[in-house]
């Protein structure tokens, strides 16, 4: 039964006393490329994303934060470093993606199957017929004109984060100048030749979590607070609770 978790935190709320704090755990390499961001909320959702990726991955193998380390690879996805003696199983695969929107940040984990996670703000004023006819194909353009218009922007913002997700999950490991189709004659697919697309929730965003493998459960888990030890103690309280009665 393949899971994966999708974890997700407002960078919004990071104050910049928090900011600080957080700036310590960066590489070098990773130090170096926050200071390029230009814009402030750019700065924070890389910040807090690098911060997100490490304390997920400590959480899913069991291991201290600060024995995680990340390598930035200009042009491609960071790559994780764990301690020497760690060994993950052979059969499982440690897979993460990272995305952010509008200052929100999530990161997708998995020990099951490779990811890539998208998410997109559902934006009203963004003029989605335009850009729909530049990125989409003939069938899902077509597709995206039969929606009512009260529901258009949900179903092209939930179109273009399953092409941004699927994209991040090929990359990888092949040449992906074109995705699969994701309207077959009038019918939107949800999965293909191997990639599985489904959706999570997270208020006025679309988010994807494209999959080589289909997931049997997706646990979602919205972090409070801007920092690793508030965010053990909410997980710690959330284990803690007792189980809703049958």
């Amino acid at each position: 039964m393949r899971s994966a978790v999708f974890w997700s935190v407002d960078a919004n709320a990071l104050s910049d006393a928090d900011a600080a704090a957080l700036i310590a755990c960066l590489s070098d390499g990773e130090l170096s490329r926050y200071q390029r961001f230009a814009r402030v909320v750019r700065q924070r959702e890389f910040l807090l994303g690098r911060v997100l990726l490490r304390f997920t991955a400590s959480r899913t193998a069991g291991l201290a934060f600060d024995e995680i380390n990340i390598v930035e690879r200009p042009g491609r996805a960071p790559m994780l470093q764990f301690p020497s003696d760690f060994l993950v199983p052979i059969e499982h695969e440690f897979s993460f993606s990272l995305s952010h929107s509008r200052g929100w940040v999530g990161c997708a984990t998995s020990f099951d199957t490779p990811l890539g996670l998208d998410i997109e703000a559902l934006d009203t004023s963004r003029g989605i017929d335009a850009v729909g006819n530049v990125a989409f194909s003939a069938g899902e353009i077509l597709w995206l004109s039969s929606p009512p218009q009260a529901h258009k922007i949900a179903a092209f913002y939930g179109l273009w984060s399953d092409k941004e997700a699927l994209y991040k999950l090929m990359s990888p490991i092949r040449d992906v100048a074109e995705l699969p189709e994701l309207v077959n004659g009038s019918v939107r697919q949800a999965s293909g030749v191997g990639w599985h697309a489904q959706a999570c929730i997270l208020a006025d965003f679309a988010v994807s979590i494209c999959s080589r493998y289909p997931l049997a459960s997706i646990k979602q888990i919205h972090l409070e607070g801007t920092a690793p030890p508030a965010w053990s103690r909410q997980l710690a309280l959330a284990a803690e609770a007792p189980s809703a009665p049958l």
